[in-house]
């Protein structure tokens, strides 16, 4: 009777221990980044109505003071035309940075399309006070960028590109059903590695007004 007890015991014991390692269920897999960029393209509308060619008008201030919101009458201070994935002008003077080019084709969210680009997830982060899942994007650029995506909306919340992270909000929508920030902020990495940033901005822009384009404008053309 006393060896029928000790071991009934043994097996509640060992129910008991045992339960987080045979009972529990196994811990969740990782999203398939495939999957995310889909959900992701789907909440922006769906490929077709991704920007790929497109002429905007902003204001774009380097000021780590937020400037007052845009007057009605605003002109801004830049107009630019974008092929996405390719080229940028301001006003009929192509840019030669690469980084804005780059930056700009991630925010299309073109780049997570290439063929090219090997898209892998990346830990999530807070921005703006919200949670956001990532992606990470290589193979088709020089360095890694980094794209932040609201986890209930699924609207792209941040980009990390080398030293800054671009914040985006006030999201509109051009009348042929094309999404776009009309206000981005750049806070630079107080250290990139943990993801710590400074506590003022060094740059703002406002998009005044975009256009999606059919053809390059006549003054562009080769």
């Amino acid at each position: 009777m006393a060896l029928r007890i000790a071991v009934l015991v043994l097996f509640a014991a060992l129910g008991v221990s045992g339960q987080g390692r045979l009972g529990a269920a196994p811990p969740a897999a990782d999203p398939d980044p495939q999957d995310l960029v889909k959900q992701v393209v789907k909440a922006a509308g769906g490929e077709d109505k991704l920007l790929t060619l497109f002429q905007f008008r902003e204001r774009v201030l380097i000021t780590a003071t937020p400037a007052a919101p845009v007057a009605k009458d605003e002109k801004g201070n830049r107009t630019s035309v974008v092929r996405v994935g390719g080229d940028w002008w301001i006003d009929t003077a192509k840019r030669d940075k690469d980084k804005v080019r780059v930056l700009c084709w991630a925010w299309s969210l073109r780049i997570l399309l290439d063929p090219k680009s090997k898209v892998q997830t990346v830990p999530e982060v807070r921005v703006a006070d919200r949670p956001a899942f990532g992606l990470r994007v290589t193979g088709t650029v020089k360095d890694p960028i980094d794209l932040y995506f609201d986890t209930e909306t699924k609207r792209l919340a941040a980009i990390d590109y080398t030293d800054t992270r671009h914040v985006f909000s006030d999201w509109r929508k051009t009348a042929e059903g094309h999404q776009y920030p009309a206000h981005v902020t750049g806070f630079r990495f107080k250290n990139r590695a943990t993801g710590a940033l400074e506590d003022k901005q060094w740059y703002q822009t406002d998009i005044l007004e975009l256009t999606p384009l059919k053809e390059l404008p006549a003054k562009l053309k080769p």
